[in-house]
């Protein structure tokens, strides 16, 4: 992508009005990360929009609320209680990478190797939009197809609403990479919700080894009424063939990528189990 000009606007309303004006030579800006992963030579206009107050995490109710310019360090170094997501992002490419890329960039336009929509798929996210008024959208929905096709008409991700994890609800996640700043060669997330030793519901995600993230539907059936226990969660790992084609992936064949897989979900069950009985409140 070949940027042009840089427009810096006031406000939200201006972001959108600027995007709507370029059409398809205009294109949000943030963190910048993605640009040298987009082929077209087309000159465009950027606007910038990392100094719109758009990057902070802070409670809101039931969820966590991140910005969407917020940067991937800031939401590895954030702690609070139910949450979870800085699990994954100190596991994303290099400090100086997520010092600057932020998690707008990363899921508004989703590539193959991209580790966060599996995370927000299993937590059960909410994006937020701003056209003429926000829209939110549930993760399911958002991540349906590409979700740049949602920014064509000037439509700017403001926010990320990230479910606070409930007493007895646990998450796991796995990612492998050959080193830590290489592209993910799998990455698993889940999210079990447990009474007693029983999983009451379950939702599971894959990226990276397949066309596109998605959740596993045969795994979580497989695990909702069973007990959390690693036969259990080796059985329902067995599964995520029936829900997506795994494919060659840096390097690996696609026997490979599934067995990688398995093992991967079987890891990031027992991570999750483990963590919900660990917690009351």
């Amino acid at each position: 992508m070949k940027l042009c000009e840089f427009l810096r606007p006031a406000s939200l309303s201006a972001a959108r009005d600027n995007l709507r004006e370029l059409g398809t030579k205009g294109m949000i800006l943030a963190g910048g990360t993605a640009l040298h992963f987009m082929q077209d030579h087309t000159p465009v206009t950027a606007v910038d929009i990392t100094r719109l107050g758009l990057s902070y995490i802070r409670p809101d109710g039931n969820f966590y609320r991140i910005g969407a310019t917020t940067p991937l360090s800031d939401i590895q170094r954030y702690r609070a209680p139910r949450w979870a997501m800085h699990e994954i992002c100190r596991r994303i490419s290099t400090h100086q990478i997520r010092n600057v890329s932020t998690i707008g960039g990363n899921i508004c336009r989703v590539f193959p190797w991209a580790d966060l929509p599996v995370v927000l798929l299993a937590m059960n996210a909410r994006m937020v939009v701003y056209s003429d008024h926000e829209n939110e959208y549930s993760a399911d929905e958002y991540f349906a197809t590409q979700p740049a096709k949602r920014f064509l008409d000037g439509n700017i991700l403001t926010s990320v609403k990230v479910p606070a994890l409930q007493a007895h609800h646990g998450f796991g996640s796995v990612k492998v990479s050959r080193t830590t700043a290489a592209f993910s060669m799998v990455t698993i997330a889940a999210v079990l919700e447990l009474d007693g030793s029983i999983i009451q519901s379950a939702r599971i995600a894959a990226g990276s080894a397949i066309p596109f993230p998605r959740r596993l539907p045969n795994v979580e059936a497989a695990l909702v009424g069973k007990e959390a226990v690693s036969e259990v969660f080796k059985e329902a790992s067995t599964k995520a063939a029936r829900d997506v084609p795994w494919r060659s992936c840096e390097g690996q064949s696609p026997e490979y990528s599934q067995h990688l897989a398995e093992v991967s979900i079987l890891d990031a069950l027992e991570r999750a189990a483990t963590f919900a009985h660990g917690r009351a409140e």
